[in-house]
This record gives structure tokens, C-alpha cells and sequence, in this order.
């Protein structure tokens, strides 16, 4: 199959190396507006000059794809999505589906008009760690899930002057909805409302809040709480984060990415502890994810992480917002309107 890489930025390089994986996939065309930034690109990935465009417009009426790789800007997405379907094209697109719901709904109901497939690139939930406690929770190893604690410390967006550091809220739009996303498919639930506030500590250096505590009521009265540092500059957690997640049997814990089953109490049963073997996976993360994706085309079935399913991850991170700046719980209804 046929790509376009749209967007010629830092995280294309990475989904470049992806594709050229890929025996399956061969990129026909990439598409950045900025002149330095495609010479710049081009030159670190040896591209020649031909298959480089200005606009996506132009790359489609040169070269024949089959799908769209789009790492542009959030408030890109819905132009390119939209040039692409028009097209008959697939959209492989990087997170967030946009930096506005509307415009989000809108890319989803154009991939339903025009029955393109349309997913989104949430890498996180293909990595070993969620995918093992995926199997493990869905097993009932520590009964019925009540609660879940998942702690989030990093340095993040170290380089001031970028619009994650100069923008509002952007460790939660960002970084939020990769967190959120997993605890969609870890759980297997689905969100109902939040709660959320958010802050600065006095030694960030981001202008936006870049800490906060989230709690969210899941189906079945699944209590989760997300806490998290974006300027943390003690002990760092893994990308995935540190979970807890208690039930009538015991707790299953994150640590270091690797998993812990653990049973202590009443102390007139053999207490336990134990770690569990990680599954193999044949491939994780990005390649994952265009394998996922592939598969889904080939197959004209929906995939994971598809635009559809992901407006809910999304709209997880409109709802914390929301209650941050309102001071209230908010209901996941409110932000679907």
C-alpha cells in the first residue's frame, strides 16, 4: 500500500523509519509547507526532491496512495483528513483527532460518509505492560476492580518557547488523552464524569498548568484517580505510569513497567506477592499500530483506536478541562453535547 507522510516535523522521521519497516508500505509522497523544514527533513532521511510537495492538493493530483500518514498540528487535522477522504484515501492520524470537538465529530462522521478507515495513533495502549493487564483484568486475577490510583511524574517539555510550554492546559490535552486512552482499554470501561484541578508549581516553567489530580467515575462505579507532574524534577515514573488497581483479591501494580500481582490481607491467608511475566509481543508501539492499521484496510473492518472509538478517549480530556475551569464535576454527556 501507498502512503503520504503529511507533516515533515520530528515525529514523521520516526513514522518514516516505521514504513520503511514495512514491507508492505511504500511512501510515495510527503508533504510540508515550510521550505526549511523540507530540506531539513529531507536531507536526515536521504529523500530526493521529487516526492516532496508543498501541499497535500498537489501530492494528490501527482501520485497514487492509499492512505494518508498525518502528523501535522492538532488544528491541522481536520483539513487534511477531509482532502483526504474526498479523495479516497485512509487516514492514519496522529493524536489528538483535533484541538476542537466539533471539528473532532466532524473528521469521524467523514470517514463514516465516505467509509475510509480512520484511526488514530495511540501508541501506548500497544505496549506489553497494558496489554498483559488488559488479559490479566479480564481474567478477574484480583476480582472485580473498585478502584484504581495511577500516578504520572515526568519532566515534560523541557524546551520553553514551544506550545506545550506557552499554551493552557497542554499537559493534560497532550499527554492526557495517551493516559486516558489506556485506561479505556485496560478497564475495558467507559468513562461517565470527572472531576479535576489543575495547577502550577512555583518551579515549573511552563505558562499553562502542569500538574493536577483527575478523578474519574468509570461504569460500575470505577472509581480513577490520575495524578500527575508535567516540571517534576525528583524520582520519574515510566511513560506509562505507575498504577494500582485494587480488588476484592488483591492488587495488580505497575512498577517500572513491570506488573505485580499482590494479596496481604486478612493475614490469616497466605499472603503473596508475586510478578508476572509480560506477553510477547510480535511487534509494539508505532509499528503495532500501522500493522492495526493495515490489517483493518485489507479487511474493511473497524480498527482499534479508530476515530470513532477515540472521541472518547478525547473527550476525557475536553471533560478535565472543563471541570478545571468550571470547579465542578463534569458528565461525559456534556462534551458529545
Amino acid at each position: 500500500m501507498n502512503a503520504i507522510v503529511v507533516g515533515c516535523g520530528g515525529r514523521a522521521r520516526s513514522w518514516v523509519e516505521v514504513c520503511r519497516r514495512n514491507k508492505g508500505v511504500g511512501i510515495v509522497a510527503y508533504v510540508e509547507p515550510s521550505p526549511e523544514q523540507r530540506a531539513k527533513f529531507a536531507a536526515a532521511l536521504q529523500i530526493p526532491s521529487e516526492p516532496l510537495f508543498v501541499s497535500l492538493r498537489d501530492a494528490l493530483k501527482s501520485v497514487k496512495a492509499d492512505f494518508v500518514i498525518d502528523v501535522t498540528p492538532p488544528a491541522v487535522h481536520e483539513e487534511v483528513a477531509m482532502q483526504s477522504f474526498e479523495a479516497g484515501l485512509h487516514v492514519l492520524g496522529e493524536k489528538p483527532i483535533s484541538d476542537d470537538f466539533a471539528a473532532a465529530k466532524r473528521i469521524v462522521a467523514a470517514s463514516e460518509r465516505y467509509k475510509r478507515t480512520h484511526m488514530i495513533t495511540q501508541n501506548y495502549r500497544f505496549g506489553a505492560t497494558p496489554r498483559t493487564a488488559h488479559r490479566l483484568l479480564k481474567r478477574r486475577v484480583i476480582g472485580k476492580p473498585g478502584q484504581v490510583a495511577i500516578g504520572f511524574y515526568k519532566a515534560w517539555a523541557t524546551r520553553t518557547g514551544t506550545h506545550y510550554t506557552e499554551l493552557p492546559f497542554m499537559f493534560v490535552k497532550d499527554m492526557g488523552v495517551h493516559h486516558f486512552d489506556l485506561m479505556r482499554y485496560v478497564l475495558a470501561k467507559e468513562p461517565v464524569k470527572v472531576w479535576a484541578r489543575t495547577w502550577n508549581p512555583p518551579w515549573g516553567w511552563h505558562k499553562g498548568d502542569a500538574a493536577h489530580t483527575a478523578v474519574f467515575e468509570f461504569t460500575d462505579n470505577l472509581m480513577v484517580t490520575h495524578h500527575a507532574c508535567a516540571c517534576c524534577v525528583g524520582k520519574q515514573t515510566p511513560w506509562n505510569g505507575e498504577w494500582r488497581i485494587d480488588g476484592p483479591e488483591g492488587s495488580l501494580t505497575w512498577e517500572e513497567d513491570k506488573l505485580f500481582i499482590t494479596y496481604e490481607y486478612p493475614a490469616a491467608l497466605e499472603k503473596s506477592r508475586r510478578e508476572v511475566p509480560l506477553d510477547t509481543m510480535p511487534v509494539s508501539g508505532q509499528d503495532a499500530i500501522l500493522a492495526e492499521f493495515l490489517a483493518a484496510v485489507k479487511e474493511a473492518r473497524e480498527p482499534e483506536c479508530s476515530g470513532r472509538d477515540n472521541l472518547k478517549s478525547l473527550a476525557m480530556t475536553f471533560a478535565c478541562v472543563k471541570s478545571a475551569q468550571e470547579k465542578r464535576t463534569v458528565e461525559m454527556a456534556e462534551i458529545f453535547g
